[in-house]
């Protein structure tokens, strides 16, 4: 099974269309950074998602280098602003080989501040191939 994605893999290298060697989570993420028809737009918040949400990018976290979410929001409304971007988003594959895809959405309106606490109206979730939240914060 692995020697066909690897010769697959060399042969869209050689035609140009991607790096080798390919560094992805799974076949079906290298398909959806290719064609958004083929993701699976499914983001559930967990309690563990969350609370890294909270503890990095919430107003009130103490966390450097991390974008941050406008003072006043709610659980309600970060769900609301992760099911908007992951339905709206553009997607990719997540970086650095790490498995997942990410969704990156523009509201058109401040929803927090980026590191370099300017105001900041773009939103990235990054969601695991099991359909998990890993993280969300404003850029």
């Amino acid at each position: 099974m692995v020697r066909p994605f690897l010769v697959l893999s060399f042969l869209l290298c050689v035609f140009g269309f991607t790096p080798w060697p390919v560094t992805i989570g799974t076949a079906r993420d290298f398909w959806a950074a290719r064609d958004a028809r083929y993701v699976d737009r499914t983001a559930i918040l967990t309690e563990r998602g969350l609370r890294h949400i909270q503890e990095r990018h919430w107003p009130d976290s103490d966390a450097p280098g991390a974008g941050k979410f406008a003072d006043g929001i709610t659980v309600r409304d970060l769900r609301d602003l992760i099911d908007e971007a992951v339905a709206k988003g553009r997607v990719r594959v997540n970086s650095h080989g790490r498995p997942g895809v990410v969704f990156e959405y523009d509201f058109g309106r401040p929803i927090g501040v980026n590191i370099q606490g300017e105001p900041a109206s773009r939103l990235r979730v990054v969601v695991a191939p099991d359909h998990t939240v890993i993280t969300a914060f404003p850029f």
